[in-house]
């Protein structure tokens, strides 16, 4: 990669072609039913990473989550497409703000024809890690299925008309347009490069899952974003499979996506990809926009789906006029530490992928569907599949006096090892080893059980994977710790002192519980039981509940583990959304407890009152 003087933007370091402008030395064009980089054939393995652009939290809408991502967020992304030798990143629609609505800072889109200049500088910094990392991107403009955060209906119902009017209103064609003239004509703010001149974009896609667009307004906004940018590919937007495709010549990419829901798909992804390209006669190269790989317990199972998923991308990579295929979707660590969950709330058991891979995502093979995504995207390439390489520094985040912290994670760690100095010149000893931060989500990733109030430490954290460690982190400390915190997250029982027997552990359909990842569940009369190597000086419980069937645990406590008294807890009560199509019979209510108990108590007893999903307990203790 050429270099030059680097740039701080945003708060975040982009080097070489990021700060040049144009990471590539050419567009990518098209040449019959193949994508060219010059005199090379351009052929791609990718991702889905609607969370480049928009708030990653579109069904399960908790305002705290429903925020833009951070350069720092963005690099992390950019970094895992590198590791994973992903080549195409494919963004979802621009957020419009509905006519009712206030204005928020996700919302590009403000009104027909208004935009928000903050919102937008999101692009403009993602295009400069596109050059930077080499990866091309797919932008699309707004989004027909699902309307999420702003569509083709809010086009409509800021002009009073209906949604089906979108595709034929004069009006509404003119708004749409607007858009589009405001994306292609804009200027990069951080490079200073007009985006219709930036190679790293490999094609403008009119929106996400356009079913309802017809041929005379796929072929008037074509030519009109060909008259706006002759430069860049613009690629087709109906996803379902059996349409027939339309030879535009403004149109240079055909698209399906495959799922196993979708109908026409009975005789497998292949076979139907097979006869979409064969429809087309050469005439032009299709790309799969979305795959999902999801576990449903008839096609895919967790014992076949890494065989069967490797089938598919082999069968991409050997059959002429396929371009590529992006899965759906990636995601990328977040800014406070861990991951961000967007969980596909239609299958029990299925979220956004995560790079390399965890235990925590056995349920759907994450691990497996990760590496044979990295495999095929070097293979499409015809370049061997490299070794992996160590990862990067983590970034240990700061705390106060009880040692329960987090990192911003590195890509492509598959664990971290937890270290603690009495000063920051070390010795460090290693207290925990591999620990994962793909375990918990939306909370501290690791707590230092065995630290006692009065003592003193400093800790870091270093990455680890199969092709090395990292350096270690930043130090935090010295701390003067006032206590220990004990921390059961549900992924066994095997923390609890005693339980009683009927309770089941639950890691299905997290998009109902706000995309945690573990619970135990049980009923009236179920109970857990904990014991602590200190006096409790605070506990602290989350819980969830179906709406309208709160029932409030009993928390007892015990010096002595034999004799328990009640204790009344401060509790805080939050009504969950209901999940977009889903039954709202399961609408869940998020509780939080906090207890302090008398003097000198050492054991807690939770006791069920009626049908609960324990979260997460977290005991906080002087040490011992």
């Amino acid at each position: 990669m050429r270099k030059c003087v680097c740039l701080m933007a945003c708060g975040v370091l982009l080097t070489g072609a990021a700060h040049c402008g144009q990471g590539f030395a050419r567009f990518i064009t098209r040449d019959g039913n193949r994508l060219m980089d010059g005199d090379k054939e351009f052929r791609f393995m990718g991702a889905n990473m609607p969370g480049l652009v928009l708030p990653y939290d579109f069904t399960v809408r908790l305002p705290e989550r429903m925020t833009l991502p951070t350069a720092w967020e963005q690099e992390d992304a950019f970094k895992t497409l590198d590791r994973m030798g992903l080549r195409v990143v494919r963004t979802w629609n621009l957020p419009m703000r509905e006519p009712k609505e206030a204005a928020q800072p996700w919302h590009y889109v403000l009104g027909p024809g208004q935009f928000n200049e903050e919102a937008f500088k999101t692009i403009d910094r993602l295009l400069a890690l596109a050059n930077q990392y080499r990866v091309r991107v797919m932008l699309d403009l707004t989004a027909d299925y699902g309307d999420y955060l702003g569509g083709v209906g809010t086009y409509a119902a800021h002009r009073g008309k209906k949604r089906s009017a979108f595709y034929t209103d004069p009006q509404l064609r003119e708004d749409y347009k607007a858009t589009v003239r405001f994306v292609l004509t804009r200027t990069n703010t951080l490079t200073g490069v007009a985006y219709r001149d930036d190679k790293a974009i490999l094609a403008w896609q009119f929106g996400n899952e356009m079913m309802g667009s017809n041929t005379n307004w796929l072929s008037e906004m074509a030519a009109y974003m060909k008259s706006l940018d002759p430069n860049h590919l613009v690629a087709e937007t109906r996803h379902r499979p059996g349409v027939v495709p339309l030879i535009d010549p403004n149109i240079d990419l055909l698209t399906r996506h495959y799922y196993t829901s979708y109908a026409g798909l009975g005789k497998g992804w292949s076979d139907a990809l097979r006869a979409e390209v064969a429809s087309v006669k050469g005439q032009r190269p299709f790309f799969v926009g979305e795959y999902g790989p999801y576990v449903d317990g008839k096609i895919f199972t967790r014992e076949n789906v890494a065989a069967k998923h490797k089938e598919f991308l082999d069968f991409c990579i050997e059959t002429p006029g396929v371009a590529g295929a992006l899965l759906w979707s990636m995601y990328f660590h977040h800014r406070d530490g861990g991951y961000y969950w967007h969980q596909i709330y239609t299958f029990p058991s299925v979220w956004s992928y995560h790079f390399p891979g965890s235990a925590s995502g056995a349920a759907h093979d994450e691990i497996g569907i990760v590496r044979g995504l990295r495999e095929a995207a070097f293979r499409i390439q015809g370049l061997p599949v490299p070794e992996v390489s160590a990862p990067d520094a983590p970034e240990l985040l700061p705390f106060k006096d009880v040692p329960m912290f987090t990192w911003r994670g590195s890509a492509g760690a598959e664990g971290y090892d937890i270290e603690r100095a009495a000063t920051p010149q070390g010795p460090w000893a290693v207290i925990a080893e591999n620990v994962s931060d793909a375990d918990a989500a939306y909370c501290p990733l690791f707590s230092d059980e065995t630290a006692k109030a009065g003592e003193t430490w400093c800790y870091r954290v270093t990455a680890r994977n199969t092709g090395g460690r990292s350096p270690p982190s930043n130090g935090v400390g010295p701390v003067k710790i006032a206590g220990a915190c004990f921390v059961d997250e549900f992924k066994s029982l095997a923390r609890a002192s005693g339980k009683s027997d009927a309770l089941k552990l639950d890691n299905t359909y997290n998009a109902w519980y706000a995309e945690h990842l573990f619970r135990v569940k049980g009923n009236t009369n179920d109970w857990l039981g904990y014991a602590v190597a200190g006096p409790v000086r605070e506990v602290r419980v989350t819980a969830f509940f179906t709406a309208g069937q709160v029932n409030d645990p009993v928390f007892s406590f015990s010096a002595d583990g034999a004799a328990f008294a009640a204790v009344t807890a401060q509790r805080a009560e939050r009504p969950l959304q209901a999940i977009p199509k889903g039954d709202a019979k399961k609408r869940q209510v998020l509780v939080t407890y906090t207890l302090a108990p008398p003097a000198g108590m050492r054991h807690v007893k939770i006791a069920w009152s009626g049908p609960m999903a324990l979260d997460r307990v977290e005991i906080e203790h002087a040490g011992q």
